[in-house]
């Protein structure tokens, strides 16, 4: 299991000032490369079109089930904010089957503070399935569970043979981001990255970037 820093995230996130992370990366972009200046621009566009108004951290909806996903940065701690019955509603539309996992082979995705250890005090809520989420840019490629971490732990506890988890890697959640923060922070550091270490992963052509294609 993942050692916990939940706490710790859940108090440093909500001073995230995502205008400064922001600005850091246009500028480290725009100062790279001809194609970074382009990329900069218009993410400084988008910010001043479609985030200046928008609000950090989401605000999450009571009698729906929404997960945080921290990820620090420099610039602090972010809460990336995901919509877990929605994935579970585009799991039913798309009709995407589980993975079978050992639970021994899955245990590590499952973080420690996300485990109701008081067993007097667990309200069962089966209503969304297992859901791992494992991305570069979210979780450094190792898999993160954003939903039945008692599931994993309790069929790890108890030697279970099997447990069906939903496995999302990159681009693939996209649909489960609650706010818009989320989403642009998602494709402001993939595109990030690619004018940084001059790659372009995850784009169909070579001078294309999220931020042209972000609405």
């Amino acid at each position: 299991m993942v050692v916990s820093k939940i706490e710790y995230y859940e108090k440093e996130s909500v001073y995230f000032n995502p205008f400064e992370h922001f600005s850091k990366r246009i500028m480290e972009m725009a100062n790279k490369s001809e194609y970074g200046t382009k990329i900069a621009s218009k993410w400084s566009q988008i910010v001043n079109q479609f985030l200046i108004d928008e609000i950090y951290p989401a605000v999450h909806p009571i009698g729906q089930e929404t997960f945080s996903l921290y990820k620090e940065f420099p610039t602090g701690v972010f809460e990336y904010a995901l919509y877990i019955d929605g994935a579970t509603s585009l799991i039913k539309e798309n009709s995407i089957t589980p993975v079978i996992y050992e639970p021994s082979k899955i245990i590590a995705s499952v973080d420690e503070g996300n485990i109701n250890k008081d067993t007097s005090n667990i309200k069962t809520n089966h209503k969304n399935p297992v859901m791992v989420l494992q991305s570069q840019y979210l979780t450094e490629n190792k898999p993160h569970c954003i939903n039945g971490n008692h599931r994993i732990f309790e069929a790890y506890r108890q030697n279970k043979e099997q447990i069906e988890v939903y496995v999302f890697k990159e681009l693939e959640f996209i649909p489960f981001f609650y706010d818009v923060w989320s989403k642009a922070m998602y494709f402001l550091e993939i595109d990030y990255n690619n004018v940084i270490n001059n790659e372009r992963n995850h784009l169909k052509e070579n001078n294309d970037a999220f931020a042209f294609n972000f609405n």
